[in-house]
């Protein structure tokens, strides 16, 4: 199965080969692939890739849609609608409550939506030039590399900075290896600020047309911040820097999408930690049975209502909207009460 899927991943999608064969040995495997063949050849295919996500302070499950893809000669026939349905249900059978995924294309946000996905994961581009950047001289600044402390004492702080942030896709120890073998294949480097023996800051960075690019960055202050950048543009000799951050009250760029699976599971765990939220509405999901309930919320407990045709009905992807806190203030009046939030995913394989 796996030569077969590699086979058609090649056919459908421009990757230069270092980087496939990183995805089929570190990521792929049969048990997350789900498939449909047709004479014996694989015409349409996806991984499932699970991925702890940050959620009303607890963690969730999640699955990351990867990889989709379908042979030229049979699009449009509804095969990639079969996989994603398949998908549904083994995240069901699964109890993973909510998935995730990053549209290869601008036109497949339309077309995932009709699945019941929304976007909700956005990122800012600030750039920075380095006669502006203030470095310290309080830090140390190393390549990843060279480092004599362990991968589990950088992937701890990795993982505390991470874990901070709300709705946010984590990264486990395993995938954080997988990102700094992807940042190798781009020739990227992993840069350490440290101060009295501890780590203050991680830098994430690459180049690309004479431009320093900043997929992630961790500091604990702007000093930490600007000596990590002042330190990677020197070392490359880059004047120009684009780092991708979480979006603060402005518009961000849209990058990822979602949709719930399990409805009552994550409106239990959301009325747990917001026992003040008073309200009661109908969802309709086109493509998951199970979460076309009358529900209500009070005093912190979820139950599911009788039938109640003063309820307001609200689709699939305007409750996944409302519980990621995405732009509530966009939202029907009812789901306005929802906390506002700012998604975020970042060093996905995308």
């Amino acid at each position: 199965m796996k030569e077969e899927v590699k086979k058609l991943w090649n056919l459908c999608f421009g990757d230069d080969e270092a980087f496939t064969e990183l995805y089929f040995s570190k990521r792929y495997n049969d048990e997350v692939n789900l498939a449909i063949e047709e004479n014996g050849n694989v015409i349409s295919a996806l991984q499932l890739l699970p991925y702890p996500m940050t959620f009303c302070g607890e963690i969730i499950s999640t699955g990351y849609i990867s990889g989709a893809c379908t042979h030229p000669d049979h699009r449009e026939k509804g095969a990639m609608k079969r996989l994603l349905l398949k998908s549904f249900t083994r995240m069901q059978d699964n109890e993973v409550p909510l998935t995730t995924l990053i549209p290869a294309e601008d036109w497949l946000f339309s077309y995932y939506s009709k699945m019941g996905y929304t976007p909700i994961f956005e990122y800012s581009n600030k750039t920075f030039r380095v006669e502006e950047l203030k470095p310290s001289s309080e830090f140390t600044v190393s390549k990843y590399i060279s480092q004599s402390f362990s991968e589990k004492e950088v992937y701890s702080f990795f993982d505390e900075k991470m874990k901070k942030r709300p709705c946010c896709i984590q990264h486990s120890y395993d995938d954080f290896l997988i990102i700094m073998d992807d940042l190798k294949l781009g020739n990227g480097e992993l840069l350490i600020a440290k101060s009295k023996g501890e780590i203050k800051g991680l830098l994430f960075c690459y180049v690309k047309e004479n431009t320093l690019h900043v997929p992630e960055l961790f500091f604990e202050d702007n000093s930490v911040r600007d000596t990590l950048l002042y330190t990677a543009a020197k070392q490359f000799q880059i004047k120009d820097i684009s780092c991708i951050m979480p979006t603060n009250d402005e518009m961000g760029n849209i990058l990822g999408m979602a949709r719930i699976i399990d409805a009552e599971k994550l409106l239990k765990i959301y009325a747990i930690h917001h026992p003040e939220l008073e309200v009661s509405f109908n969802i309709s999901d086109e493509s998951i049975e199970k979460n076309n309930v009358f529900y209500s919320i009070k005093s912190g407990k979820l139950e599911i209502a009788e039938i109640n045709k003063d309820f307001k009905s609200f689709s699939i992807q305007e409750l996944t909207q409302a519980l990621m806190g995405y732009k509530t203030e966009l939202l029907p009046k009812e789901l306005q009460i929802f906390e506002r939030q700012k998604p975020y995913m970042s060093l996905m394989l995308n």
